[in-house]
């Protein structure tokens, strides 16, 4: 009962942390307009998802004039990985956090400025804490993962404001290690499937 109760506030928490977060964008949003299509534009934007799942995850990015739709950006995030998303691929019993870690993004949006589809990838360089139900302690690993990246870009109130579902295909590049525990080893899909909806504005520079 005490564990529950304190899983119970931890999402509240989160979900706290969520609305605090949606509400601080809308205001930015409207004291920023949005950038031209022949502006620098600047943007900033959080993944709520994370936070609810005891973590984080932001990103910071720019639109360079003279690229058409061309969008770079750095992110940063973790969270507990869901079980039942870990353990697909008959990895019972395994559990994963994902430490700290980085992300570069380049999308391109063919309507940079209005509703429209946003395509790209980005390289993923993830810290990936690895423990197993019958095996103590935990594991660390590293790892490079490429993703491909499609998506939406709506802006509900016609301004810098906007909402992005999206949804990445990725594949392990690279491991420093392998995730092995005791006698146990982690295998991770071939193709790993992650879908959110960010928050984020952007305004010209």
């Amino acid at each position: 009962m005490r564990a529950a109760c304190a899983s119970l506030g931890h999402c509240m928490r989160g979900t706290s942390v969520c609305l605090a977060t949606a509400g601080w964008a809308a205001a930015a949003s409207i004291a920023l307009p949005a950038a031209a299509a022949d502006q620098l534009g600047v943007h900033a934007e959080v993944d709520p998802l994370p936070f609810v799942l005891s973590g984080y995850g932001g990103q910071i990015g720019l639109r360079p004039v003279g690229l058409g739709g061309v969008r770079f950006a750095f992110a940063s995030f973790s969270l507990d990985a869901p079980d039942p998303v870990v353990q697909l691929g008959g990895n019972n019993g395994f559990h994963a956090r994902v430490l700290p870690s980085a992300a570069l993004y380049v999308l391109y949006y063919p309507t940079p400025t209005e509703d429209g589809w946003a395509f790209g990838g980005a390289m993923r360089y993830l810290r990936l804490r690895y423990s197993h139900d019958n095996v103590a302690g935990s594991l660390d690993v590293a790892e490079l993962s490429p993703e491909l990246i499609g998506g939406y870009q709506w802006h509900p109130l016609k301004s810098g404001l906007y909402l992005q579902p999206w949804l990445g295909l990725s594949a392990t590049l690279w491991r420093n290690q392998p995730a092995v525990l005791g006698d146990v080893e982690y295998s991770p899909l071939p193709v790993q499937a992650f879908a959110t909806v960010n928050i984020g504005f952007e305004t010209a520079l």
